[in-house]
């Protein structure tokens, strides 16, 4: 068997059959870290009868000191298939130090464990944790997360199966922020290019990558062959909003009046904790009444949550969401989630939500950035993580030295703990 370059077409009819195909691993994604500052190359390992039966997208990047080859989500291989994936990796390695790099990075999309949100998302891990010693074996080393969403492309994903999706599935509470959103005059519609500065301004604290770069996604991927992009924005009519959301302020108000006279002769835990669920109601729904109101006076509509979406076989992912943070009341994300959801469900099979940060609990200081995502009662899946394999020693410890990896290798969100 032999390593060869392949051409855009070989590399394309490999790669989108293969089981651990991604939109990482696409002729587009090679374009899009091209604007990045990248070179590329699509490889293939082939057998003697000129077979593909292991490639990779791997791009590479001159810095100082050296260069270093990283192959977005994982090579394209059969990692169960010990002999095959040596040899290939093997010849990469060969290949790359003839390249002059003084490492190569992975991060293969294969899925570990699958987190139990009622047992406090409890690990139940998979036979593939043993790719893991594998890849060790061979001499990789694995990255530790020293901090949650520290790698390029989150550990931890939620995905909700848009087949099996069901609003009745969720909590009752997530039922009835999406109740009240959904007549409250939100509207989902389609952006354009010219429209990413708004993406971006709800994300900008929050991203580690500049507007170029979502740009660029839409650019690249919008309209080519097997894969795309959309930009949507979730906007308000606020006379609609203004309609319904009195209309459920009335309907809340009668009902918590019907909690105060229950109160008067059943003072139990569950009839209490319904009275305090409706004076919880009653101010967020009043709180919409009113930025309604006055924002009626200003406008009929404005935009208040986006998400870039890109679509790749029968997934797709969300690559970066946000929204204005004025609206929290109408609990946009939620909204935004579902809408994305109806949407795309009849032509795809899953939803990536794009990442979960790995520390749940209600006091954790990313229990914001988890809730809308969590809510949504996706299945929550812990992928294999980072590795590297060093070729050259001596580059590797001065690259590392002069601190140069964590300014290539940014974290998926830029989130504080505190």
């Amino acid at each position: 068997m032999k390593l060869v370059e392949l051409s855009i077409r070989e590399f394309e009819n490999f790669a989108y059959n293969h089981p651990l195909r991604s939109y990482a691993q696409t002729v587009n994604f090679a374009k899009l870290m091209g604007e990045m500052g990248y070179s590329y190359d699509y490889l293939g390992y082939k057998d003697d009868m000129d077979n593909i039966v292991a490639g990779s997208l791997v791009l590479t990047k001159k810095i100082k000191f050296g260069k270093y080859a990283y192959a977005p989500k994982g090579f394209l291989v059969d990692y169960y298939n010990g002999s095959l994936f040596k040899d290939f990796f093997n010849e990469v390695v060969s290949y790359y130090n003839k390249k002059g790099c003084a490492f190569i990075k992975i991060n293969p999309e294969i899925i570990i464990g699958e987190l139990n949100p009622e047992r406090s998302f409890a690990a139940n891990y998979n036979q593939n944790v043993r790719i893991i010693d594998d890849l060790k074996s061979l001499g990789f080393k694995r990255r530790r997360e020293i901090k949650p969403l520290d790698f390029i492309f989150p550990r931890i994903s939620p995905y909700i199966n848009l087949k099996t999706y069901n609003r009745d599935k969720l909590s009752d509470e997530v039922k009835e922020i999406l109740n009240t959103s959904t007549s409250s005059g939100l509207i989902l519609e389609d952006a354009t290019n010219k429209d990413v500065s708004l993406l971006y301004n709800y994300i900008k604290d929050t991203t580690t990558q500049s507007i170029n770069y979502y740009r660029n996604i839409l650019n690249i991927f919008t309209g080519n062959t097997g894969s795309n992009a959309d930009l949507l924005f979730m906007k308000i009519d606020y006379e609609a909003c203004l309609i319904q959301t009195q209309r459920a302020y009335e309907k809340e108000l009668d009902h918590n009046n019907e909690c105060n006279e229950k109160i008067q002769s059943d003072n139990s835990p569950a009839v209490l904790e319904e009275k305090m669920e409706s004076d919880r109601n009653l101010i967020l729904i009043k709180q919409q009444v009113v930025q309604a109101t006055n924002n009626l006076k200003k406008q009929k509509y404005e935009y208040i949550a986006a998400a870039l979406i890109v679509r790749f076989e029968n997934r797709i992912s969300i690559v970066a969401s946000g929204y204005d943070s004025k609206f929290i009341a109408f609990n946009p994300m939620f909204y935004m989630y579902e809408s994305i959801i109806e949407r795309y469900k009849n032509d795809y099979d899953f939803l990536d939500l794009n990442g979960l940060a790995n520390s749940f609990s209600e006091t954790s200081p990313y229990y914001k950035f988890n809730e809308s995502k969590i809510g949504m009662n996706p299945d929550v899946y812990e992928f294999i993580g980072e590795f590297d394999y060093i070729i050259d020693e001596g580059k590797f410890r001065r690259i590392q030295s002069a601190g140069l990896l964590s300014e290539e290798f940014k974290p998926s969100f830029k989130l504080e703990s505190e």
